[in-house]
Order: structure tokens, then C-alpha cells, then sequence
């Protein structure tokens, strides 16, 4: 499998904090990193539903272009929308990273590695996919 050259962070909106301190170690890595719109963030702003259908549409579409998703689940939470991104990236042969070990037992079959934001480095761009249970190489 080639090095991750290109990252999509997923986060729910209560975690955004973090998520853009992943960001910034993943830039120093020289990595192409998409982010989710942090200024839609759901704790500050109301977002209705034709907003969301699109953000999630433009955000299906950077997973595409990512070689790997880094999902911030601080406490192993992981909402809805980050379960259908997982899913997706999955679907899309992609690497899947977690921050934490996520508590949804069915999540953690599709986690390829957990590695702490504070861990992040050049070691990350070799994670490849793991031979867990439903999953192809």
C-alpha cells in the first residue's frame, strides 16, 4: 500500500479544538489534509437540513480524495455523521485512524490503527490496513 500523502480529519463539532491540533501535526508531516468546516460548527451555529445534506456531499467528496481518514473520538465517541464517513472511507479502500479506541464495538472492526493526536508523526504515513474482520486489502 503507498504512504498516506493525503488525510481527511473527521470530528464531530464538539471536538473541533482538537481536530485542527491533528491538522496542524499532519501539515507539519507535509501531509494534504482536509478538514470538516469548522465554521459550521453545530456547538455555535444552527445548521439546517439543506446545509447539511451539502456539507456532507463535499465532505464525502475530500474523503475521496484522501488516501486515509483520522477520526478525533475524544472518549471514543463517534457521532452519526462520523459513522457514515468510516463507513464510506471503508467502502472506498481508504486507511482508517482513530484518535482513541472508539466504544461502538462494530467501529472497531474498520480501525486500521488508533493513534493519539499527541503521537502523530512521520511513522503515520506507513499505517496500512489491518486484516480486520470484513475487510479487503
Amino acid at each position: 500500500m503507498p504512504a498516506i500523502e493525503a488525510i481527511t480529519i473527521c470530528s464531530s463539532s464538539k471536538f473541533y479544538d482538537t481536530a485542527q491540533r491533528a491538522e496542524a501535526a499532519f501539515r507539519n508531516l507535509g501531509l494534504t489534509v482536509y478538514t470538516p468546516r469548522y465554521d459550521f460548527n453545530e456547538q455555535h451555529v444552527q445548521v439546517d437540513e439543506p446545509d447539511k445534506i451539502q456539507l456532507t456531499r463535499d465532505f464525502l467528496a475530500k474523503i475521496a480524495k484522501s488516501d486515509a481518514i483520522f477520526v478525533v473520538a475524544a472518549g471514543g465517541y463517534a457521532g452519526v455523521s462520523v459513522c457514515i464517513e468510516v463507513g464510506y472511507a471503508v467502502g472506498q479502500g481508504k486507511t482508517v485512524l482513530f484518535s482513541e479506541q472508539p466504544t461502538e464495538f462494530a467501529l472497531r472492526a474498520l480501525v486500521d490503527a488508533v493513534v493519539p493526536v499527541e503521537d502523530i508523526g512521520s511513522g503515520v504515513r506507513s499505517v496500512t490496513k489491518t486484516e480486520a474482520p470484513g475487510r479487503s486489502r
